[in-house]
């Protein structure tokens, strides 16, 4: 019955449905299903400046740096995205938030003519967040190529035990994950620069914490449990 599952996970196609579906994944980056809002972007353009108002993590910072400013707004497609970027210029040195540089890069265009674009760009590696969307939206089914795919997901959930369910929906996560870096790899082996840069993708804050933190980061929590203790602090403060 196991083998029959992990079987039917192999539902999901490798190539997306271009034909008359949303684009996938976040392959535009007005898709997301949290409302963009605006951070503040530190600058050291001017040390005299006033400091703005933030977070209590972001208010610590401008003490510790006394010319760090916040001259220019700078839109996220979700919180996630948000708690990313403040963790990675709060633990990785020389990291700042540069729209089209180190932020939100763009790669290319989908079928659909869309701006495909990278979250950041870290220490020369690209690195994505992309937690596993395996439910339906008023715009999308979630990571899923197509309506099809949707729908041969959820009845085989339907069909199956709690425990059953738990196992699919765990082999459906790793072949969703799957399938979306290897669609941002394919892109990126097109073009003349990123072709040669190494892709990371988190899905998870752990993930972000071993895969991008613990690896670029300095003065990174011990513990993974420490850090999600972070993550979610950001997750209440940031507005």
């Amino acid at each position: 019955m196991l083998l029959k599952i992990y079987s039917a996970a192999n539902l999901v196609d490798s190539q997306p449905d271009c034909t008359g579906s949303e684009p996938y994944g976040e392959s535009s980056r007005e898709i997301e299903v949290e409302p963009p809002f605006c951070r503040p972007t530190p600058s050291k353009r001017d040390s005299k400046a006033p400091r703005a108002r933030g977070s209590k993590s972001q208010r610590r910072d401008t003490q510790v740096h006394e010319t760090e400013v916040y001259e220019a707004d700078v839109e996220f497609c979700s919180r996630s995205e948000a708690i990313c970027a403040e963790l990675l210029q709060k633990f990785v040195p020389h990291f700042t938030l540069e729209p089209g540089v180190t932020f939100q890069v763009a790669i290319g265009s989908d079928c659909h003519g869309n701006t495909l674009a990278v979250d950041f760009l870290v220490d020369g590696v690209l690195f994505e967040y992309h937690p596993v969307r395996l439910f339906k939206n008023r715009r999308r089914c979630g990571d899923f190529n197509s309506k099809r795919e949707y729908r041969a997901y959820t009845d085989i959930c339907h069909s199956l035990g709690a425990e059953q369910r738990e196992f699919f929906q765990s082999a459906m996560r790793a072949r969703l994950t799957d399938n979306y870096y290897h669609k941002r790899r394919a892109l990126l082996d097109q073009h003349p620069v990123f072709r040669r840069m190494e892709l990371v993708v988190a899905t998870t804050p752990e993930e972000f914490y071993y895969l991008v933190l613990r690896r670029f980061g300095k003065n990174v929590p011990r513990t993974v449990e420490l850090f999600l203790a972070i993550f979610e602090d950001l997750r209440e403060s940031l507005p």
